[in-house]
């Protein structure tokens, strides 16, 4: 009897991690063809400017973090840092796209898959989590499935972008360490885990800090029940209770050092780089940290509308309801290849929606017995919310945030699924399963082929050949771009916002004409200028030139300034 049990239980381990093994593998099988920026929009703004902040990174700058490099009005290369986050998500797509330096569409994929690697090793980390807090397999796998298949994570699975599945993945890996270190008190463990996530992302704090309150408000309460319930002495009978809500403390103050001191190290190595002229609090790193955090009034006046709490929390649940609770074949396909982003076409119920899950999810807490179990799912509810609620200033801002609340449909489904078998027994379990799998390998399908064209292709394919023809020429020198804006250069010239800082890491960039302007090596222009030889004849779209034309360029007449490319732009 042992033995056949033993056999069972091991052919429904192999099965399940066989299964999510296979699903997983559609996210790679069915996005493995986008080896540049396709999706407009959001998507590769954010992909393009942290991927030009990885590839800058090395020993020349003392690794600071920065997106471009510029002239001053002096001449003096000044630097537009990106301090305020950790470096080891940076340094490992750095380390991915080191053995492709000569080739910016192998950068661009390497930096996806690692993406997609991360994701995937999330979602297996939730698996492992959920096995250990659910009665069956079966329903882990289910929940896991249906909760990754939702439009935000697998849209949001390929950004280039360290706050999105690789801060996800950090977030599993602490949370697996919870549900170990409640289990089989392996403390150290959790510790180590906290201080890995901690490498790439912050949103493990949120995490930490919602499991150190409700298990030391637990331990504190069980303390003072057994105090009244058992009859021995009080410090005998305080001992264990405290002891454990110990460990939540340094649970709490170990991440919370590591994690300063990575923060203080950033903010060092960019006062340096800045050489000084800035005090430590004018820092553009730790300006930005403030207006995330909502600590500065200017910011906080200029967005006032947006960062109202009635709008940001109608955002927010709508966020919830239609981008991380339903999974994305089942809200309908949108065939548009200019889509920014995949939206539900019910996105005005999207806030009741989310509001229901919410609600939901703290009613099935309720019948958790286990106390243990209650904390760790409790955790994964509310972490989102510990996270939100003071970050509004930035998740107001960024879909992708919404990863935070992951959480909710992992612990509904769960539950959901938990009933069920025990009503029902384990075949209905078995048929969601199956109906999960098909649910998240169509959803990957779709997901695929959102903001997905040939005429997308064609452009980025010509695209990217220009610049890596420029590329190769302009390393560590000072170009300019033939656009007065700023903003508008990048678009125009690279498909994305920051895609140009990309294309040209390692070069200087400048993109205004002004008077007193220091010279540059080389300019870049859209389309060819009548009348002068580019160094770039076999170049389609983006053409450079020697210095030596850009007082003649100025003195161009707007109208007959380089004829425009392809219409795809």
């Amino acid at each position: 009897m042992k033995v056949a049990r033993f056999v069972g239980q091991s052919l429904s381990q192999h099965t399940t991690s066989g299964l999510l093994l296979l699903a997983l593998s559609t996210v790679f099988i069915f996005g493995n063809d986008r080896s540049h920026f396709y999706r407009p929009g959001h998507h590769n703004w954010v992909s393009s400017e942290h991927l030009a902040v990885a590839v800058n990174l090395s020993p020349e700058h003392n690794f600071l973090m920065f997106h471009r490099q510029t002239l001053d009005a002096k001449g003096a290369v000044s630097y537009q840092p990106y301090n305020r986050f950790p470096i080891g998500g940076y340094a490992l797509i750095k380390a991915a796209t080191l053995p492709f330096s000569d080739d910016l569409s192998a950068q661009i994929y390497a930096a996806r898959m690692l993406m997609l690697l991360f994701f995937a090793a999330a979602v297996v980390l939730a698996y492992q989590a959920l096995s250990r807090l659910t009665p069956d397999r079966w329903i882990a796998l289910t929940a896991t499935l249906l909760a990754f298949s939702s439009p935000y994570c697998l849209y949001y699975s390929d950004m280039i972008n360290p706050e999105t599945v690789m801060d996800l993945f950090g977030v599993m890996l602490t949370f697996h360490g919870m549900v170990v270190f409640v289990q089989e008190d392996r403390f150290r463990q959790l510790l180590g885990k906290a201080c890995a996530a901690l490498l790439l992302g912050w949103h493990v704090f949120a995490l930490l800090l919602t499991f150190i309150i409700l298990g030391m408000a637990t331990e504190l309460a069980r303390a003072f029940s057994r105090l009244n319930r058992v009859n021995v002495e009080p410090v005998a009978a305080l001992r264990p209770p405290f002891a454990l809500a110990g460990r939540y403390l340094t649970l709490g103050v170990v991440p919370l050092l590591f994690g300063s001191s990575l923060l203080a190290l950033n903010f060092t190595n960019e006062y340096f780089a800045l050489n000084g002229n800035q005090s430590w609090t004018d820092l553009p790193s730790f300006q930005s940290m403030l207006d995330r955090t909502g600590q500065n009034p200017d910011y906080n006046a200029l967005h006032a509308d947006v960062l109202a709490w009635p709008f940001f929390l109608e955002r927010l649940f709508s966020h919830i309801g239609s981008g991380i609770s339903v999974p994305f074949s089942l809200l309908g396909y949108i065939n548009d290849a200019a889509a920014e982003r995949p939206t539900a076409p019910w996105e005005s119920q999207g806030f009741i929606a989310g509001a229901v899950m919410f609600c939901a999810c703290l009613l099935s807490l309720t019948c958790v017995r286990r106390v243990g179990h209650g904390i760790l799912l409790a955790t994964l509810v509310l972490y989102g919310f510990c996270w939100s609620l003071p970050m509004r200033n930035n998740v107001v801002f960024h879909d992708y945030e919404s990863l935070s609340h992951i959480g909710m449909p992992l612990v509904l489904f769960s539950l959901v699924l938990s009933y069920l078998r025990q009503l029902f027994g384990n075949r209905p379990v078995y048929c969601l399963s199956i109906a999960a799998l098909w649910i998240f390998c169509s959803s990957s399908y779709q997901m695929g082929r959102v903001g997905h064209s040939a005429a997308a292709a064609d452009f980025h394919h010509a695209i990217i050949a220009d610049f890596n023809t420029i590329r190769d020429i302009t390393s560590g020198r000072s170009v300019r771009a033939a656009t007065p804006d700023n903003r508008l250069a990048t678009r125009a010239f690279a498909g994305a916002t920051h895609a140009l800082d990309y294309y040209l890491a390692g070069s200087v960039i400048t993109f205004q004409y002004q008077h007193g302007d220091p010279p540059t090596d080389f300019l870049i222009t859209r389309g060819r200028v009548e009348g002068v030889t580019t160094i770039t004849p076999g170049n389609r779209m983006r053409f450079l030139y020697s210095a030596a034309i850009v007082d003649r360029y100025r003195s161009i007449p707007s109208g007959a300034r380089p004829r425009r490319g392809p219409s795809q732009e």
